[in-house]
């Protein structure tokens, strides 16, 4: 029997019990610590789309602090039009005051030719030698496998190398497109130290799906985890579970928890999670479920766990992208505690961060408009 042919048996055994899951599940014990009262300090645009470098439109934002406290805002700056399949460079900006300014605008990674086409990807650190990555995809339209490529930084991201590829091996045309979001470096056993990125596929790929992509030796080598493939929705013969764009955070007990994209709203106009307890190695499909308290339009949206609170950003809205909220959770995703609306017109993508020298302090990087919801990319600062 054919991998494909297996993982297809695999899926229809557990789609029935599976996809009609829409009950909250965790069994993972929460981290005692106070309850948080979020507001926002300040929200700072920083990418303006058409007034910046020449760039038609600033989108895919992602955001990340450094272990020495530095905040660096990522996105892809695309050159002539608005189109995911449009030229585009890889943009980022620093800043060393926790957010107060903004260092100018680095065009770090031009995609190099008419129909190169990069993705922003994933950021993420290596504390112990002080090198800071971004994982990303090139070549994602035209080629037939495109390259997953890598570029480091060893000055605080002030420059960076030349990227490198590490695609893993695969067994089928499948793609690895990671992000826009951020790598788990596991704190906890099983596997600790190991960094873990999710990845999305294409349309194209067989079979579609998401996949962890898992390094042991300090982002050197990669290879491919657990994988949830595109499927029925058992509730629904017409629809299908179309996992799209995911962020992994690690909980107490060391398990990984995926949120994905819902992006054929298989259940419900809401987001999809998935739970690995091996470090990444397998996502068991009986421990997927659909959380209707995080509607969503749908979209890539932000998740993060930080000093025992699950956090959450995206539109809260099921009906566009639109009103932009921050959402938290003290049992690791059971329940939802309360909502801070950050912007309350057009809004998109986000990602949240937090900063290894500052407990007290989130930070949301999102699209954020009035005319549409990639108008600019701003930071909003939250106190918690």
């Amino acid at each position: 029997m054919t991998d494909f042919k297996l993982l297809a048996t695999l899926v229809s055994m557990y789609n029935v019990l599976l996809l009609s899951a829409i009950c909250i599940h965790s069994d993972a014990q929460p981290f005692p610590r106070d309850k948080v009262t979020p507001t926002v300090v300040n929200d700072t645009i920083i990418w303006y789309s058409g007034h910046e470098g020449e760039v038609h439109t600033y989108r895919t934002p992602s955001i990340f602090a450094t272990p020495n406290g530095t905040l660096l805002a990522l996105c892809g700056a695309r050159k002539n039009n608005s189109k995911d399949d449009g030229r585009k460079f890889l943009a980022i900006r620093r800043s060393e005051d926790k957010g107060k300014t903004w260092l100018p605008t680095s065009f770090v990674v031009d995609d190099g030719y008419e129909k190169g086409v990069l993705f922003v990807g994933t950021v993420f650190a290596d504390s112990d030698s002080n090198t800071l990555f971004v994982m990303f995809v090139h070549c994602l339209v035209t080629c037939d496998i495109p390259a997953l490529l890598l570029i480091n930084s060893t000055d605080d991201g002030v420059t960076w190398g030349q990227p490198r590829n590490v695609s893993p091996r695969s067994n089928g045309s499948r793609s690895f497109d990671p992000g826009p979001g951020y790598a788990v470096r596991k704190r906890r056993e099983p596997h600790k130290g190991r960094f873990v990125v999710c990845a999305h596929g294409r349309a194209q790929d067989e079979p579609r799906g998401i996949t962890l992509l898992l390094s042991d030796d300090g982002a050197r080598t990669w290879r491919e985890g657990g994988f949830v493939p595109n499927m029925p929705c058992g509730e629904d013969e017409n629809k299908n579970f179309l996992p799209g764009e995911c962020q992994p955070v690690e909980l107490p007990d060391g398990s990984l928890l995926v949120m994905i994209r819902n992006r054929a709203r298989c259940s419900c106009p809401c987001k999809a999670f998935i739970r690995s307890y091996d470090g990444g190695q397998t996502l068991p499909l009986h421990t997927l479920y659909f959380d209707r308290t995080l509607i969503e339009p749908p979209t890539q949206a932000g998740l993060l766990y930080h000093e025992g609170v699950l956090f959450f950003s995206g539109p809260n809205s099921s009906k566009g992208r639109q009103k932009m909220a921050l959402k938290w959770s003290y049992d690791n995703g059971t329940t939802w505690e309360g909502v801070l609306p950050i912007w309350n017109e057009k809004a998109g993508y986000s990602v949240l961060t937090d900063d290894p020298t500052d407990d007290r302090h989130l930070y949301l990087i999102y699209e954020k408009g009035v005319n549409s919801p990639v108008d600019f990319l701003a930071v909003a600062k939250i106190q918690l």
